[in-house]
């Protein structure tokens, strides 16, 4: 099981640069950003790079609706007999929280999707607040342009 972070600008390499702070090298995670001087097809091609036939991937991306993914979804479309879940809003606690637990533990990439989804939602925080209700979240609309 792998995770692939990715995400507009040096997100994903900014991400890596926290990781290695807080917890040195962690086995199973990449990075991949998508630059200024990149485009759609670049950035499909370094993702695609990412993937192996017997390893499970989570495309762990910054936006909803981004190009970054948008690609990685392009992915998981294209490469049906291949185990790809593609999550949005990556944070340093839930990446870290779930590649130190050992990726290894997940049966399948959505198990793993589903996992670092609870563990976002957990760590998100107002100072001050212990709890207040949920916003009601609006429909996504998976054809809206991308970032």
């Amino acid at each position: 099981m792998q995770i692939v972070v990715t995400g507009h600008g040096n997100f994903a390499t900014g991400i890596a640069s926290t990781v290695q702070l807080l917890a040195g090298n962690v086995s199973g995670v990449q990075y991949v950003d998508f630059t200024a001087d990149m485009n759609e097809e670049t950035l499909t091609n370094k993702l695609q790079e990412t993937l192996t036939q017997d390893q499970g991937t989570v495309f762990f991306c910054d936006l909803l609706g981004g190009t970054p993914y948008k690609q990685a979804a392009t992915l998981k479309a294209t490469h049906p007999d291949q185990d790809i879940a593609v999550v949005c809003g990556c944070n340093v606690a839930s990446l870290l929280e779930n590649a130190l637990m050992g990726l290894d533990q997940f049966a399948n990439s959505h198990d793993l999707a589903a996992k670092i989804v609870t563990t976002a939602q957990a760590g998100i925080r107002e100072f001050g607040v212990s709890s207040r209700p949920a916003a009601t979240a609006r429909p996504v609309d998976e054809e809206e342009d991308g970032i």
